[in-house]
């Protein structure tokens, strides 16, 4: 370190305290006092200035104190002078002996930067010494912070200043900060930097915009800025500096194209869309033909406080769509407008005349016109396709067809076209071209000599073809001298002749008249016919049976229509009133057997349908003898007897088991059920085996209780499947059409079978759920506790295939629709297997349908009744009971009776009567009385506990016998007859008769003479308006169509006036008119193409799937049976439920599909029917395995291949096929041996290339 010195100079005297070095301060206090007053008493001679650079270790020379002597002084002992806050004596080391100045510690400039003291010798000779510490670069300029942001908008103007806080160095002079730089960041040169040192010595900065700032080329800059130091080398510090350039709305949108061209569809649908995506949607519907070119300005503007905007054009060409259908106007050129033509009219005569138009343009206003039906009398013709005219083009008849349906349809030339259709009837108007025709020219009527005036003899019907006035018919009769045309009249308008005065057997047994016919056309046209008639004795005679009971039996099976018994009844009235006619019954007033008919003329009792040994136990019925009111009754009971005609059938087909090798011999494998209806010996079932191989560890059923057995030891069978076949024969020989098989896994004795969570499941479904509704889940576990292999079959309790479940959930799911009634619950047994070969476990699974309210109540034996009650019955006498019956259960079938009307006696007769809620017994509650109210028609209500509620109303009408009547008096209380529905208008049914009371006790004569004076008519209600009444003879006659379908029965009353003008008292009847069935419908499918899909392979009589058909008629009318039309050697189909099963096993490989025409026939005579298709799909399994095409099986295919090929290279193909279908038909190669790893096969290809190796 260099030492400097300035030489001596003057200096000042030395004063105040002083510090001695350490020698001297254990001198005595003499001799310091003594150096202080020569100190004092000297002057300065000397200066010393000396510097150091600092860091220096300690003990670095830092001078000499001799050399700031003046010349010729020499240095000796020195005492040394300093403050205490000098920081000499804690810094450095001053020997006063020598005079060398040391460091006694590194000394910082940063810290202290001057020493200074004064050192006097012992002859007074003073130095002061001056040390510098002279500064080093020991520091490097530092950031106050190591990161900053900063924020600047875009376009700021160049040059523009941002102050950033400048980096510091302890450092001084030109070892302080002495620049900037930016080091990296600075992209574009888009910033610099600029310096200015203040007063204070610090290098402040500023950062200098040096270029355009644009946010939309680039948002952010990150630049590093070093700060460096004068000195050698220089130091330097950095800060990272990150620049956002914020956005200010310089820019406007711009659109890719400044004008814009679109088409579209008039029938392009329209949605509402945002305002931001800038696509043009449709707001509301287009209309070519309302405007065909749409100009649009754009307008696209930015969220800016002061936005930014640009517009755009843009054309839309809106396409024509043909959504116009033509439009027709038809103008009928008859006298009034309306479709009609004369029957009369020539070919070529105009009907009507149409006009054709259509909105749409071009192609799409092109519009054909054509007419469909007329058969050919009519046709169409037009000169300019827009009017169109159709006319007569063949001879019309109305009698042969009165009108045509015509159909007129305009088609445009659109794609698609549309197109206006309009129908109309062409009403053919008559002309009076027919007379009337009687249906037969001669007819001939027996009645009984004494009856009524006015009572019915018959009714001559004359029809005339010709339509209104030409074809209304008015009857007369010819007077003449011997025609006792005198005898009768006729009604002009219904024909119905009647007894106009006495009749006299003995002076005429046969009189005739002639009946003439005569239509209103003009002129009129007329026609006759004869009527004899033969006049008999009145019936007082009731019939006999020839025996009151009557035992008979029929073989089960015995077709229908088989007559087994005939019954015989006699009366010894003659003619007509000896003819008898049998009706049967069931004698509690229930209805009528449906095993059996009778024929009404010859009594023979026939099957009606096939009977089965079910049905054995056949109530006694009834036989109702009956002529007019005149009847007898006598029973008989029908045995049947069994024949075998029910094979075994298996269910289930398929067993499966699973047994362990550690079985013991003795144990009960399975067992094994077939079913036989039969009874008795037809009905015993014994089990057999069909041989095969691997069953000789089992013993098999030889009797009836199908239980197989283990024989002998398992062991060494592990993991194989043995199969038996069973068979099944009853005691007549007849075996199971489908046999039983046994499948039994034997599985190692550490494997364990899948063990249900549950050893028996509850679950509960509605009856009216939809199919495909899941029931519950069942859950199965391996040992393991894994479930994601185990599978899941119903094994039994499901014939009918009610249910199925999911193989992989479990879930148990409807298959079929489900009723309450026939099927309250299952019991199934569900299977789950896993493993290979599987291990099987078992769980029950019962199933409780629910009832659901979907059966109102009925009645028994039907919805009326009728009864006669003397109006002095006391008050609280049970006068009816009402029986009702309910299919459903629980509250559902729970009935209640509420009486709600008592017909025209209104609320007086609620008071009279009352219905007891539960047992549904009628009660007289009030007094009767015949003079106020003769007749009550009660209507009381059944109703069930469901929710919603179902009811039922059953009519009770109540004749009121008076005490002392004086009205007419009907010969019984209740008529009750059948009619078959479709009977003819007009045709007569029943002749009902009433006397004058007064008149009981008097001769015949005067009987006569009352009745005559007795009118009959129908009480107006809505079951009376389809009949009439003769008001003279009381002859009830059909006066509107019948149909079962609609309405089954009617309950008619009579009322009988006594009196002239009907001006007396009146009595009443009930007339109970049952409507019986006609075969007039046909049966209909529920769908007439069905499909339907079935797995190959499965054993033969494996149902999969059913058509399903209904007949709107009864009986044996709507007892359908199904069958195919042609006979299929791979399905057949159950004649009563229309299940479709397999007769084989089907192979998918050798067909894969199917047609099957169903026909349904109902037992009628003569039957209708309907077809459907079946549509049957063969699923595939896969039964098959690869194989190969190159050669046999047992032949090696050869390949040379040169050494050193490359890897990759082809070396050949081969090729197996698999004729499966999918999945189960893709084949993958792979190599096997040991030169596998030198080839490798290309997948789903049957290339072989080398590999590397």
């Amino acid at each position: 370190m260099p030492i400097t010195s300035k030489g001596s100079r003057p200096r000042a005297r030395v004063s105040g305290p002083c510090v001695c070095s350490s020698p001297w301060r254990q001198k005595p206090l003499f001799y310091l006092c003594t150096l202080l007053v020569l100190v004092q008493s000297t002057t300065v001679l000397g200066a010393l200035e000396l510097q150091l650079d600092e860091e220096q270790p300690a003990g670095t020379i830092v001078g000499d104190i001799s050399a700031g002597l003046p010349p010729g002084e020499i240095g000796g002992l020195y005492f040394i002078s300093d403050h205490e806050s000098t920081g000499v004596s804690n810094d450095l080391n001053i020997d006063e002996t020598t005079g060398i100045i040391t460091t006694a510690r590194r000394l910082d400039r940063e810290q202290r930067d001057h020493y200074s003291f004064i050192a006097v010798t012992m002859t007074g000779v003073t130095v002061e010494v001056s040390i510098t510490v002279i500064d080093i670069n020991d520091h490097a300029p530092v950031f106050p912070k190591k990161n900053a942001v900063l924020k600047i908008p875009e376009h700021t103007a160049v040059g523009t200043r941002f102050s950033l806080e400048p980096a510091t160095d302890a450092d001084k002079d030109q070892l302080t900060t002495q620049g900037y730089a930016i080091r990296e960041g600075n992209i574009g040169q888009a910033f610099r930097l600029e310096t200015k040192r203040a007063a204070n010595k610090v290098l402040y900065l500023d950062l200098v915009v040096n270029g355009l700032l644009d946010r939309e080329k680039r948002s952010l800059y990150t630049m590093v800025l070093e700060a460096f130091d004068g000195g050698s080398p220089r130091r330097m510090g950095s800060m990272t500096l990150e620049v956002t350039v914020t956005d200010i709305n310089d820019h406007a949108p711009v659109f890719n194209q400044t004008r814009y061209h679109a088409i579209i569809s008039e029938m392009s649908q329209y949605i509402n869309n945002s305002s931001f995506s800038g696509v043009i949607t449709l707001n509301r519907p287009l209309d070519y033909e309302l405007k065909r070119v749409h100009e649009l300005v754009v307008q696209a503007r930015d969220n800016a406080s002061q936005p930014e905007v640009t517009n755009a054009f843009v054309t839309i060409h809106v396409r024509d769509y043909n959504d116009n259908q033509p439009t027709m106007t038809i103008i009928f050129l008859s006298e009034d407008g309306s479709p009609r033509i004369s029957e009369g009219a020539q070919p070529g005569q105009y009907v009507a005349r149409i006009s054709v138009t259509d909105p749409d343009y071009g192609e799409y206003a092109n519009v054909n016109v054509s007419l469909e039906g007329g058969d050919g009398k009519f046709a169409l013709t037009t000169k300019d396709s827009i009017i169109y005219l159709i006319y007569v083009d063949q001879v019309l008849d109305r009698e042969e067809r009165d009108s045509y349906d015509l159909r007129v349809m305009a088609t445009d030339s659109g794609t698609p076209p549309l197109r206006a259709e309009s129908s109309f009837t062409i009403q053919v108007t008559d002309v009076n071209d027919n007379p009337p025709l009687f249906d037969q020219q001669a007819y001939r009527q027996t009645i009984p000599e004494v009856v009524y005036p006015g009572s019915f003899v018959l009714q001559v019907t004359a029809r005339d073809k010709d339509q209104g006035p030409n074809g209304d018919v008015r009857y007369s009769l010819l007077k003449g001298k011997n025609s006792h045309s005198d005898w009768f009249s006729i009604d002009k308008v219904t024909g119905i002749i009647t007894t106009a005065s006495a009749l006299d057997f003995e002076s005429e047994p046969a009189p005739s008249v002639t009946v003439v016919a005569t239509d209103n056309g003009r002129p009129p046209l007329s026609s006759t016919a004869k009527v004899d008639i033969v006049l008999q004795d009145v019936n007082d005679n009731t019939p006999v049976f020839s025996s009151n009971f009557y035992n008979a039996s029929i073989k089960e099976n015995t077709p229908a229509g088989t007559c087994f018994l005939e019954v015989s009844a006699t009366d010894e009235d003659r003619g007509s009133f000896g003819a008898i006619s049998y009706i049967l019954g069931s004698g509690s007033g229930s209805p009528a057997p449906t095993h059996f008919t009778i024929d009404k003329e010859t009594g023979q009792i026939c099957t009606s349908t096939i009977c089965n040994i079910i049905t054995a136990m056949e109530l006694a019925d009834v036989i109702l003898c009956t002529h007019n009111i005149l009847f007898e009754l006598a029973r008989v009971r029908v045995s049947v007897v069994d024949i075998n005609d029910n094979r075994p059938t298996f269910y289930p087909v398929l067993y499966t088991v699973s047994l362990s090798t550690h079985s013991a011999p003795g144990t009960s494998v399975v067992k094994v059920t077939a079913n036989d209806p039969d009874a008795g010996e037809n009905g015993r079932v014994t089990y057999r085996t069909v041989p095969a191989g691997g069953t000789d560890s089992f013993i098999f059923p030889t009797s009836s209780t199908g239980v197989i057995s283990l024989s002998r030891s398992l062991h060494g069978k592990a993991n194989t499947v043995i199969s038996m076949v069973i068979s099944a024969e009853d005691g007549g020989g007849l075996t199971a059409p489908v046999n039983a098989r046994v499948n039994v896994s034997v599985v190692g004795g550490s494997v364990a079978s899948p063990v249900f969570d549950q050893a028996q499941y509850f679950f509960t479904v509605l009856e009216d759920v939809l199919r495909g509704t899941a029931v519950g889940v069942v859950r199965a576990a391996a040992k393991t506790g894994a479930s994601k292999d185990i599978f899941y079959s119903i094994s039994s309790g499901d014939p009918d295939g009610y249910f199925t479940v999911d193989s992989a959930s479990g879930t148990i799911r409807t298959a079929l629709p489900l009723d309450h009634e026939t099927c309250p619950s299952r019991d199934l047994e569900i299977q789950a297997r896993s493993g290979s070969p599987p291990a099987y476990g078992t769980s029950r699974v019962r199933i409780t349908i629910s009832d659901v309210n979907d059966n109102a109540p009925t009645f028994l034996p039907s919805s009326s009744e009728s009864l006669l009650l003397p109006e002095i019955t006391k008050m609280g006498t049970v006068i009816y009971s009402i029986q009702a019956t309910d299919k459903d259960s629980g509250h559902n079938g729970q009935l209640s009776f509420n009486l709600v009307s008592a017909g025209a006696a209104g609320s007086s007769g609620q008071r009279t009567f009352g219905v007891d809620r539960g047992s549904g017994e009628v009660r007289l509650i009030g007094t009767l009385s015949y003079e106020s109210v003769p007749r009550y028609d009660l209507q009381v209500v059944a109703k069930d506990g469901g929710a919603p509620q179902l009811s039922s109303t059953f009519t009770l009408v109540v004749h009121i016998q008076a005490q002392d009547a004086q009205g007419p008096n009907f010969d019984t209380l209740t008529y009750r007859v059948e009619l078959r529905e479709n009977t003819p208008l007009n045709t007569r049914f029943l002749q009902v008769r009433a006397l004058n009371r007064e008149a009981s006790g008097t001769g015949g004569s005067s009987s006569s003479s009352s009745s005559s004076s007795i009118s009959y008519r129908l009480r107006p209600d809505g079951d009376a308006a389809g009949f009439g009444i003769m008001p003279d003879s009381g002859w009830l006659f059909v006066r509107s169509s019948l149909d079962r379908e609609v309405k089954d029965m009617y309950l008619l009353t009579v009322l009988a006036t006594s009196g002239p003008g009907g001006t007396g008292r009146t009595g009443s009847a009930t007339v109970r008119v049952t409507v019986t069935d006609e075969n007039d419908n046909s049966p209909r499918l529920s769908q007439e193409r069905v499909f339907l899909a079935v797995r190959e392979n499965l054993l033969a009589g494996t149902g999969f799937g059913r058509v399903s058909a209904t007949d709107r008629d009864a009986g044996l009318n709507a007892r359908l049976t199904y069958r195919l039309l042609h006979t299929d050697r791979h399905f057949q189909i159950n004649s009563q439920t229309g299940e479709i099963s397999t007769r084989l096993a089907l192979d998918r490989e050798q067909q894969s599909s199917y047609q099957l025409v169903v026909v349904v026939q109902d037992g009628g005579t003569p039957p209708r029917s309907a077809t459907g298709t079946a549509h049957i799909s063969v699923l595939d399994e896969n039964d098959h395995a690869p194989s190969f095409t190159h050669a046999r099986p047992d032949r090696e295919l050869l390949h040379q291949v040169m050494e050193g090929l490359p890897s990759g290279t082809v070396l050949g193909t081969v090729t197996a096929k698999d004729p499966d279908e999918g999945e189960n038909g893709t084949v993958y190669y792979s190599l096997s041996g040991e030169s596998s790893v030198q080839f490798q096969p290309l997948v789903k290809v049957c290339l072989t290339s080398v590999s590397s190796s």
